[in-house]
């Protein structure tokens, strides 16, 4: 999973850092809440993940492996929706 979302990510510098699928989770969480943009131009978890999922989709990655990016990103997307975050 760590080759496959480093494919998925190419041209982002932190993914030469990432060496467990903790950190991966970790990069998806703050992806979903979309903290690498600027606060006003931020766009919602929701929007976020079908970014997301597209971006896997139309990827060149196996089907196994657009799978397991995708329901890892489902997976995050949910706890992030029943975390309390006040």
């Amino acid at each position: 999973m760590i080759e496959a979302f480093r494919t998925l990510y190419k041209d982002r510098k932190f993914t030469t850092e990432i060496q467990s699928e903790e950190q991966i989770r970790e990069v998806i969480k703050a992806e979903l809440l979309d903290e690498f943009t600027h606060p006003r131009a931020r766009l919602s978890p929701e929007k976020k993940l079908k970014h997301a999922l597209d971006r896997i989709r139309i990827s060149t990655l196996s089907e196994e492996e657009k799978n397991l990016l995708e329901d890892v990103y489902k997976e995050e997307y949910i706890n992030l929706s029943t975390e309390d975050r006040t």
